[in-house]
């Protein structure tokens, strides 16, 4: 037993610790969530259920880095003026991506957009703060501590095919959904999730994928469409003209059309051929298989 739990040194294998981060960070998370829906209707749009979220899975986060003896800075988690720039440029990213496959999706003839009848700049304002709240939400679950030990236990390689497919199964995808959209739909948001992964190893910091989240997040619903299956009211409202769903992506939203496959493929060559502004984290068990460097600069000895 001792050989399935710990490594060669006694140390917890990284994979029992990512599983156990998981978990907690779920109950503890969905705990506050519940109890936002407590607060008084007057205050809950200021503290939006996604922060709740957030705050449980940041607790978690730093118990399981005070046992390690870590900083939550390890984590790419601080506030600085780096942070801000990154989070910034990366929201003007997510929002030129999503922009990209609207455009392609209406170029096909696949709809058009309508003024909403009742548009204004404080749901919009809302919108943006929400959608700040659910990228730091995925992104501190699925990009922070649970993805940084899937690294130093699989190499990297192995740990982006794991936590994208988490990422994936994550969301929603009903079965009212046609066949083609449900797949376009699930590899697309595959896909995200390996853009994202990359956002963080290139710069080693979790500001750039939280800010490419949410401006994804933020423009698709602006523009009218579902964001993941959830409907939005934004300044538009798509109106469709009876193409294939797996084309516009239908009521769940752009991310079930191929021209999200497509521009979120472009997405992850560039991210990929971009070589980044953070040196390669150290890793505890390096493989084989794997080169021993990551753009150039040598792994360091773990400590």
């Amino acid at each position: 037993m001792k050989v399935v739990f710990r490594d060669g040194e006694g140390r917890l294998r990284n994979g029992w610790k990512g599983a156990g981060f998981l978990v907690v960070s779920a109950v503890l998370a969905g705990i506050l969530m519940w109890l936002q829906t407590l607060l008084p209707a007057a205050v809950r749009p200021f503290v939006p259920n996604p922060f709740f979220g957030f705050l449980g899975v940041l607790l978690v986060s730093l118990d399981f880095l005070y046992l390690e003896k870590e900083p939550l800075t390890s984590l790419g988690m601080s506030l600085d003026r780096r942070a801000g720039r990154d989070l910034g440029v990366g929201a003007l990213g997510g929002v030129v991506l999503v922009g990209f496959v609207a455009l392609l999706a209406w170029v096909a003839g696949g709809y058009h957009l309508e003024r909403a009848a009742n548009a204004q700049v404080t749901a919009v304002v809302k919108l943006a703060w929400v959608m700040l709240g659910v990228g730091l939400l995925e992104e501190a679950l699925f990009h922070g501590y649970l993805f940084q030990r899937a690294i130093r236990g699989l190499g990297t390689r192995w740990a982006q095919v794991v936590i994208s497919l988490l990422f994936c199964l994550a969301h929603p995808f009903t079965p009212e959904m046609e066949v083609p959209t449900r797949v376009v739909a699930m590899v697309a948001t595959f896909l995200a999730g390996w853009m994202l992964g990359l956002c963080y190893l290139r710069t080693r910091h979790l500001a750039l994928p939280v800010g490419v989240h949410m401006g994804w997040n933020w423009f698709l619903g602006t523009l009218g469409f579902g964001v993941s299956g959830k409907e939005a009211h934004g300044w538009w409202t798509p109106v469709f003209h009876g193409r294939p769903e797996w084309l516009t992506g239908g009521a769940y939203g752009l991310e079930a059309s191929i021209f999200s496959v497509v521009v979120l493929g472009v997405a992850i060559i560039a991210l990929t051929r971009w070589k980044g502004s953070a040196a390669p984290e150290p890793r505890e068990t390096p493989r084989s298989d794997e080169a021993p460097a990551l753009h150039g600069q040598a792994l360091t000895p773990p400590r």
